[in-house]
């Protein structure tokens, strides 16, 4: 079997030719999700019907359905995460992001070693043991500070006793250096295609490794196709060792239909090829194209589609598509609260909490527990103001600094408002990163499973 490449033309074909299903009919086909892999063009119907009217029967049927394999599959538990932003310089031009190496209001940063440990252990105190280094195509950073980033976060682990675990979320990589990174102590990548659609991909991503892919020696390769080198590097990090993560950008590619189908069969094709398994999941992640930080370089149409009203149902369409224990839906914090919160009750058993997507944008957190704590940071907060150089030696300057060098506009709450708000929803957040054990009932090879997990 070849690497995934999507037949585009062919689920487009779909997407055009789906119909609009009456309640009885969506009621029929998500019901039959619970015995046999649903078809794709049953659910290019249901999506179609969604975008026709996201606030009717039919959306209810899906989310009420999928809340109830959600519950049989995964009880209320969830696992936490939080990325750990390494650099927001970028190589590569993507016109839809914050940190595109055209975008001149962006403010670069690169945070040290030493400042990335400290948020790390701020993390793990919290009780998020699931930790994502994420950067900007920084073809240095990734080279040369991320293995000695991961061999530390391992050591940091092993002090402590914690079960974690360490995920990236970079530049796409060759095998041979996946493979570097596995040996440095690495499980898991993240990498979302952005847009499945090739022409849609290269209208948006012009310049850099992410438009050319990349060559064993860390070059960018002139004229190359980095839509299908990033398309197949789920499975180089698969061959070199490591978990994965797939997903599209909803609402980039206004052919929403022909981007779900794309993920959805991707997915499958690396379920059937590598046979995830719950102890190392597939994660099927929900980027929504938000607007950045510079607002006055923002590229996005003042006219797209509404991804936080829709965010919940395509949560649970992912999760009826894929309905097993080795496939995780990842909601994430793109949307507000009470939208996250529901994403993750009807389908999501992987969410972020506690996220800040600017280099060292845990610092003031950690400062102001520092100092509830007696400790001096006088020296940390002066460091950390000579380093951004527009910002003040306060808590609350250092902030304003750092959040503006996040990538797109995100909503932010502390872990603890997490907890509480998942508590009062039924869901229970884990320390740790993997789900408890639950009985699986023997089954036929091709059926899907719904293991009893209450």
């Amino acid at each position: 079997m070849s690497a995934y490449l999507p037949n585009i033309e062919e689920l487009q074909r779909l997407s055009r030719r789906a119909e609009v299903l009456t309640d009885a009919e969506v009621e029929r086909v998500v019901q039959s999700a619970r015995a046999t892999r649903l078809q794709l063009d049953d659910l290019a119907s249901l999506v179609k019907t969604v975008l026709a009217a996201p606030h009717s029967t039919p959306s209810e049927i899906i989310l009420r359905h999928a809340e109830a394999i959600r519950q049989e599959l995964f009880g209320p538990y969830v696992i936490p995460m939080a990325p750990v932003e390494i650099s927001n310089a970028c190589a590569s031009d993507c016109m839809f992001c914050g940190w595109r190496a055209s975008n001149r209001e962006m403010k670069r940063l690169r945070m040290p070693l030493d400042l990335l440990l400290l948020q790390v252990e701020y993390l793990l105190d919290l009780g998020i043991y699931y930790i994502e280094f994420v950067s900007g195509d920084d073809i240095g950073v990734v080279r040369d500070l991320l293995p000695q980033l991961i061999r530390e976060t391992r050591e940091l682990f092993s002090e402590r006793g914690v079960e974690g675990k360490i995920s990236f979320c970079t530049l796409s990589l060759t095998e041979s250096q996946y493979r570097m990174l596995v040996e440095a102590g690495a499980d898991s990548m993240i990498v979302w295609q952005e847009a499945y659609q090739p022409d849609v991909y290269r209208a948006h991503v012009v310049g850099g490794p992410k438009a050319y892919g990349l060559t064993e020696d860390w070059k960018v390769p002139v004229g190359a196709d980095g839509w299908a080198f990033r398309v197949q590097s789920q499975e180089r990090a698969l061959r070199a060792g490591l978990e994965v993560a797939v997903g599209t950008m909803l609402g980039l590619n206004p052919d929403i239909i022909t981007e779900f189908l794309a993920t959805v069969e991707h997915a499958r094709h690396l379920i059937d090829r590598y046979s995830p398994t719950e102890k190392h999941p597939l994660i099927v992640g929900m980027p929504i194209w938000n607007p950045i930080t510079t607002r006055r370089t923002d590229k996005r149409p003042s006219e797209v589609p509404d991804m936080v009203a829709l965010f919940p149902i395509f949560a649970a369409l992912y999760l009826l598509a894929l309905p097993t224990r080795s496939v995780w839906v990842f909601p994430n914090c793109r949307v507000p609260l009470q939208t996250q919160v529901q994403a993750v009750k009807v389908a999501g058993v992987f969410t972020s909490t506690e996220v800040k997507l600017g280099p060292g944008g845990y610092l003031p957190a950690l400062i102001s527990k520092m100092e509830a704590g007696g400790q001096d940071t006088v020296a940390l907060r002066k460091r950390l103001a000579a380093m951004l150089r527009d910002a003040g030696e306060s808590v609350d300057e250092l902030a304003r600094a750092l959040d503006e060098r996040e990538q797109f506009v995100h909503h932010y709450h502390a872990h603890e408002i997490y907890v509480r708000e998942m508590e009062r929803h039924g869901l229970q957040i884990l320390r740790g990163v993997h789900l408890p054990a639950c009985e699986v009932p023997s089954v036929a090879q091709n059926s899907t499973y719904l293991p009893n997990c209450l």
